[in-house]
């Protein structure tokens, strides 16, 4: 279940915020909620970005990592 976030905004960024909500036909919880979270999916996808980096940068240094993903090849099917 969601939780509650509380937050103090500036008098000028909460009227910049509501001025964007409205002309959007938001309310302003739902539009600041919207902004929260294609930032958070923002963030997990960089985090999964440079996790990814790690991982070819480790397979790039170490042969004997290398020989295991050969061994165990490359995936017949697509994943979803």
């Amino acid at each position: 279940m969601p939780e509650t976030l509380t937050i103090r905004l500036s008098a000028d960024d909460r009227a910049a915020l509501e001025a964007e909500a409205q002309r959007q036909g938001k309310g302003l919880s739902t539009f600041v909620r919207e902004i929260a979270e294609a930032e958070a999916r923002r963030l997990r996808r960089d985090i999964i970005r440079a996790n990814g980096v790690r991982v070819v940068t480790h397979l790039a240094e170490h042969v004997e990592a290398r020989s295991e993903v050969d061994e165990i090849g490359t995936p017949l099917t697509a994943l979803p």
